[in-house]
């Protein structure tokens, strides 16, 4: 019942209206390319019979946060003002004052798991470990637009493909 539930949760967060802002582009630390600007799409909370959903009050609590790390964007470690290798749970832990994880960004998955959503953190595997960022928006094709920090040794906003996402969790 649990995952039918959450399947659609996840199907009416995709069909939610949505409002369009324009994102600044950016340089992807492995291509080294400009990308083009790209639309964003906001959703907004979903309310089921008149009950609040887990997605109201997560995206509540997560849009302050994504404005937070925004002011960081561009910016080094040092800069920051947080250790300087294999920092970006460090910088997300600046961001939201999180307790309960630690360096590994796979450590965030502790958090209460959410639906897709602006303000989410979400954690993606990679060889050797992990990557976490927080969610400042979307694309048209459902892909997150995530602000992370050691994305190409800065604090960055880049689009990830959803396939990528282990987990959206909770900010806090």
């Amino acid at each position: 019942m649990k995952r039918a539930i959450s399947a659609l949760l996840c199907a009416a967060a995709l069909a939610a209206p949505i409002s369009v802002a324009e994102a600044r582009p950016h340089r992807h630390h492995r291509h080294h390319h400009l990308h083009q600007a790209f639309a964003v799409q906001e959703e907004q909370p979903i309310l089921f019979g008149g009950i609040q959903s887990g997605l109201q009050q997560g995206f509540s609590a997560g849009t302050g946060f994504v404005e937070r790390a925004r002011q960081f964007v561009g910016e080094t470690a040092h800069q920051v003002g947080v250790r300087s290798a294999l920092w970006c749970s460090a910088f997300l832990r600046k961001i939201t004052g999180a307790t309960g994880v630690d360096d590994r960004a796979l450590s965030w998955e502790s958090h209460r798991h959410i639906a897709p959503q602006v303000g989410a953190v979400v954690t993606m595997g990679r060889r050797g470990g992990g990557h976490v960022g927080i969610v400042s928006g979307f694309t048209a094709k459902g892909d997150p637009i995530v602000i992370s920090g050691n994305h190409g040794h800065r604090v960055a906003e880049s689009v990830y493909p959803r396939h990528r996402i282990r987990a959206w969790v909770s900010p806090t």
